[in-house]
Parts: C-alpha cells; structure tokens; sequence
C-alpha cells in the first residue's frame, strides 16, 4: 500500500511538471533555431514632427533638461531635438512582438531595433511595409548616410545663456577635503598637470560624464563607494546592475566587471594616500557594454543604445576605453580601410553623440606593437579624442600603444596621457594595483575635460576639445603616434579664461567668518565681489574680495555679530574686463560661521589664517577656576584632520584624553576641568603629524 502511494506521487509530481519542462524544450528549440538582426524601419511613424505635436512631446519627454542645456551650447533652438531623437515607433514594435520576436534594442538614431527571432519570424518580418532593411546582427552596419544627422557643432556660435538657465535654487556651500593626498596616483595626473586644476579648487563638480565599459563594482571600492553615481544601466542583460550578476541563464564571467573598475577608478576614485580620481568631484552614469564572453558587433549596438542613454540624460563628456576592429566568427571584421571615422557601428555613433555636444573621450588601442596603422574602432571616429599612453614619467609612447593614421590617412591618436604604472582600484575594494594600457590614459583626459567645463560651463564640446589639443605638447606638429601631443589641462584652462573655482570657501577666524573664492586671472586685472545677504534682510550687500599674493586666494572677512547666529546667504561676481563670471550661476549658497568649507584641492597650507596680536595658541582662560566648569584650547587649524589631546599632572600622569575633529581656521575646542585639584598642568596635543604642549594652571 505505502509503495503504491509513492508511485502514485511520484506520477503526480510528473504530471505537474510536464508542462514546465515542455515549455523549457520549446524555448531551448526556438534558440537554437533563432538568431539576432537588426530590423531598420522607413519611418517613425505617420505623426509630424514638430514642436506641439505628440510625437515631439514624447521626444522633449526622452531627454532631460541637463541634456537640452548641452545641446543648446553647439546647436541652434529650433534644431535641439530633431526626428533622429524621437523613439522607435511602439507599434512597429509591436507588430514584431506579434510574429514571436523578442526585441533586444531600440536604437533612435539610426531607426533600428535588435530582435532575435526564428528564420520563418524573419521571413514574415521582411514583409512589413514599414521594415525598411533587415541585417544579421554579425554583419557590419549599413554604410547608408545617417538619417537626420545633425549639423557640426563648430557652425553654431556659442549660447552661453543658455547653460545660464539653471534651477533658481540655494546650495549649502560643500566640500572640504582641503589638501589633496595623492599617494602614488600623483604620477599619473600630473602626466597632463591635474594637480595643478585641483589646487584651484577644481574636482569636476558640476559635470555629468558617462562611462561605458564591461562593468562596474564600484559599491565595494574604497575609493569609489562615496562617488556621485546617478544612474547605470546593464545593456548585456538589461538591468539596473552593472556589477557581476546573473540572468535567467546568463551569468557573468568572474571578471567581467573587472576592467571598467578599474577604469572608473581613475576618473571617480578618492581614497586619500591611496588614489585621487581626475575627476572625483563629477556626477557619473554608468553603461555595461562590453560583453567579455566573445568579440561581436553586438556589443557595438549596445555602445549605440548606451549612448543613446547617456547623451539624453545629460552627460557632458563620455568615456569609453573599448576597441573593436576583429571579431569571433562569423561576425564579419573590419578592414582597416574602413577605420576611416564613418563606417564601424560604435566610431558612427560616437559621431553621432558628439554632434549633440557630448565630448567624446576614447582609448587608442594596446595594438602599437604591430607598428603603423594599428588604431581600432572608436578610435578612428572623427569627433572623438582618442588617447595614445605615455610611458610613466616620461614624455615617450609606450610600446603597446596604437599607432596611427587612420585609415583614410588622417592622424591619429589626438593626444596623449599616462598609460603605464596606473594606480587603480583592484577589485577586491581593499587594494590598489598598478596597470597599464591606453583603456587608463583615456579616463585622464576625459576627466581633464570635466574640470575644463567645471570651471568654464558654458563651453561646447567642440571648444574644450580644442582647448586640449591646442596646448598640448606637439599642438603645431601632430603625429600618428601621439596626435597633439601630451595633455596639459592646466595650460588648457588658461588660454581658456579667467579660472574661477565652482565653489565659495569659508572658514572661521578668531571672531570672524573668512569668505571668498579661488581664482586665476587671465590678466593683470581681477575684480571680485562677495554678495552676502544675512538672515531678515531683503537685499544683498557688496562686499570686496581682495586678493592674497602669492596665494589664487581673494578673500573677506565677516565678523561673527553679523550672522546672529544663523546662516547667511551668498553668491560672487569675478570681473576682468572682458567676461563677467558668477558663482554660483544662478541662485546663491548658504553657509555658517564657525564652520569650515574649503573646497576639495585648495592646499591648507595657503588659506590665509592670520590671529590678532593679542590672541595666543594655548589654554585660555590660564588660570582657570574648577568652577567655572570648562577651559579652551585655542590653536591655528590649517585644515580639517583629527586632533588628539591629552591632559596629563605635573607628574607625567594622564587624566584625561579626547580626539575631535577640527576644521580649518582658528579651532577653540572646550575640556572639563571642573574635577581638578588646584595646580599645574599640561595638554600635549597631536594635530597633522605635529606634537605640542601646552602649560595651565587650575585655581
């Protein structure tokens, strides 16, 4: 009986999954049957294309304001948003769906969709009257002109008000990390004078840059976990998640988020001692392409679709450390006579993406050791930067690095920048690794970029790239080995204007509040002026900001009865003679006396903080009553750290012991000393490496 209970469940559970498992063998049949192409249509759709019509609405609605206000910077207002920008027509796609094909992607630019399907679905596909071609995903794009391309940026002037146009809002004055501890990445940025950006108060700040690579774990690294990511996305397996992951089925190789790790590491990281991004300071989105499974032109469409994704959200420059030019079988590969900037898929979308005012960074290629002529895919792209590696501390090429011309025979690299000894983030979260190849010159010059148009917003893509190429090294004899030469962002930003810092700084004085700004003026005259508004007044009152040779410094300071003890309001207005500069653009930023905010990169050693004659480091009052509960420690500050003190008797004996962290200015920091006996006794304090005692007596 209980045996033939057991056969009876046992039949029952077959029953039961009969049909799970059928269903499993018919999907794994129809893969096997199926393939991936790429369905071009002839249309968007019998809606007109013009501002007011639904068909506009819903493209304005694709892209956000940042991105409007990028665009704006290189292309007129009535061409902002063209046909090529408005999404695939959903019926269309739906139409697809009804013969049984699964949509992979929908590319805008080009009118295109990635469908897998069986060979009798594409036959049916090729019917529509709507499909205008259909292609293998393994064959190279069709080499017809792009649909609706949009006109060069350089023929449209400048529309800086545009940029201007920002939120009205009030902005907390914001970091303070003061003085930069490079570690051993110092090398690396200094290879195109990064530092030398940084200690003017430049991080990025402000700028949006996208990165497309094959992952990114960048929730577990030291120096990544804090940085400002906004968005990724999986174009691989179509998620949120662009760290190792699973789905369905598919699973990523170990090491698949390994190198844009790394690479995003040299652009975002900040782990002082450890690694100092170029760009710590800028927002990111982040794009997972690159698929380390095989080498198809697959992977190329998800670089079309990412881009897609980027540029609408915003980004102002993008970096892209990838290469094609050979792919597995039996995806066709590119002759180098086609890497000629218009013909492989990815170097035809970065075009693209650059036309709407995205500077477009890209490495070279490891393939110099062939010699001449061994650039790949996007590096051949007529708008991007492509990046040749330097070798470290030196002004030589490194072997690997890919060589020029293209195949056409125009020059390339562009430029070049450190590309060997890297420091970057290891994937572990814990350690640091040297490593080399252009994929780490490239996010150098893209994150020099940022700092350009964190300092000068309004510039279109098309003036920074000049800005980079015109004093780099080589600028008046470019090569096919290093393009312009070595980068020189310092030098960049100089030609490019007056140099104001993103950001007001303030710290605190003995019974003042130190405000002002870091900038470097283009000529002899600079002439600053702080608006403050303080709390129930309607007005902002002007206030000189005057300079401190030898210092960027242009400063003043506000005595603390004039807050009450609340935040005040504030914005500045650089002039030199020929452009009137404000900080923020619009809107103002609050900030608080006694409190420090210095922004990332200014050294501490150069803020001015200077104490009246009558005011000494040490305790005060001295003496001091037990009863009147508390003393002070009064010391000069120069930037934000730990401070350690200890109180110890006339014996040697310690009493007591605290660690606080003080901020940069004049700190007064308060102990008990309500438990104390009459007599002497002594604080030695631990600040930045720095040892002093100091003497009070207790009454």
């Amino acid at each position: 009986m209980r045996k033939n209970y057991i056969i009876i469940s046992v039949y029952f559970v077959l029953l039961l999954l009969q049909a799970p498992f059928q269903a499993l063998l018919s999907q794994q049949l129809v893969s096997a049957t199926s393939a991936t192409y790429r369905v071009f249509f002839r249309d968007k759709g019998t809606e007109t294309f013009q501002r007011g019509t639904a068909l506009y609405a819903r493209t304005e609605a694709l892209h956000s304001p940042e991105a409007l206000k990028r665009r704006a910077k290189s292309l007129p207002q009535d061409r902002l948003l063209t046909l090529a920008d408005a999404p695939v027509f959903e019926p269309y796609l739906d139409s697809l769906r009804r013969v049984g094909a699964s949509i992979l992607l929908r590319l805008r630019w080009q009118n295109y969709s990635l469908v897998t399907c069986s060979t009798l679905q594409l036959e049916q596909i090729r019917r529509f009257s709507f499909v205008r071609a259909v292609q293998p995903a393994t064959a190279k794009l069709f080499p017809q002109r792009d649909a609706h391309t949009l006109a060069p940026q350089a023929q449209t002037a400048l529309q800086s008000s545009a940029f201007m146009q920002m939120m009205n809002a009030v902005t907390a004055l914001g970091s303070n990390c003061g003085t930069l501890l490079y570690g051993d990445s110092r090398r690396q940025n200094q290879s195109i004078a990064i530092p030398q950006a940084h200690e003017i108060g430049l991080s990025g700040k402000g700028v949006r840059v996208g990165v497309m690579d094959a992952g990114f774990r960048w929730r577990e690294q030291n120096s990544l976990k804090a940085a400002s990511v906004l968005a990724e996305y999986d174009f691989i397996q179509n998620d949120s998640n662009t760290a190792n992951g699973r789905s369905g089925l598919l699973t990523d190789l170990p090491d698949q988020d390994d190198h844009g790790t790394k690479v995003l590491s040299v652009l975002a990281g900040y782990h002082p001692q450890n690694l100092v991004g170029a760009a710590f300071g800028a927002s990111y989105l982040l794009a997972k392409t690159e698929d380390l499974r095989y080498e198809r032109h697959i992977e190329e469409d998800n670089v079309v679709a990412a881009l897609e994704w980027l540029e609408a959200r915003g980004v102002d420059v993008v970096n892209a450390s990838l290469g094609y030019a050979e792919f597995d079988q039996p995806d066709e590969s590119y002759t180098y006579s086609e890497l000629n900037g218009n013909t492989a898929i990815i170097s035809r979308a970065l075009n693209n993406a650059a036309a709407r005012g995205v500077l477009c960074v890209v490495s070279a290629g490891n393939a110099g050791r062939r010699g001449f002529r061994s650039l790949n895919a996007p590096a051949d792209a007529d708008s991007v930067l492509a990046v040749a590696a330097l070798r470290a501390d030196t002004a030589a090429v490194v072997n690997f690095s890919s060589r020029g011309p293209r195949g056409d025979g125009k020059i390339k690299p562009d430029i070049a920048a450190q590309g060997d000894t890297v420091i970057v983030a290891a994937p572990t979260g814990r350690e640091y690794q040297a490593a080399a190849g252009t994929s780490f010159a490239s996010p150098l010059v893209a994150g020099a970029a940022a700092l350009i148009l964190s300092a000068f917003p309004e510039l279109p893509a098309y003036e920074v790239r000049r800005l980079l190429t015109s004093t780099a090294s080589q600028a008046t004899k470019p090569d096919s080995i290093l393009g312009y030469g070595i980068a020189n962002v310092y030098a960049a930003l100089r030609q490019a204007g007056t140099v104001v810092a993103p950001e007001i700084l303030s710290y605190p004085l003995w019974d003042a509040q130190r405000v002002g700004i870091s900038a470097v003026p283009r000529g002899m005259s600079l002439r600053a002026t702080l608006f403050v508004r303080f709390q129930g007044e309607q007005q902002f009152s002007p206030l000189e900001l005057r300079p401190n040779p030898p210092t960027s410094l242009y400063l003043t300071d506000i005595a603390w009865t004039r807050f009450g003890g609340n935040p005040a309001e504030c914005y500045a207005v650089v002039e030199d003679g020929s452009q009137v500069r404000r900080i923020p653009a619009q809107g103002f930023m609050r900030f608080l006396p006694r409190q420090t905010s210095v922004p990332c990169g200014i050294p501490a050693q150069v803020l001015p903080i200077n104490k009246p004659d009558f005011v000494r480091e040490g305790i005060v009052p001295s003496p001091v009553s037990a009863d009147a509960g508390f003393a002070t420690l009064l010391l000069t500050t120069p930037e934000t750290a730990e401070l350690e003190y200890t109180v110890y008797s006339t014996y040697g004996s310690p009493i007591a012991s605290d660690t606080v962290r003080v901020s940069a200015g004049i700190s007064t920091i308060p102990f008990p000393v309500s438990q104390y006996g009459r007599g002497i006794y002594f604080v030695q304090v631990r600040y930045n490496g720095a040892v002093q005692m100091f003497r009070f007596i207790v009454r």
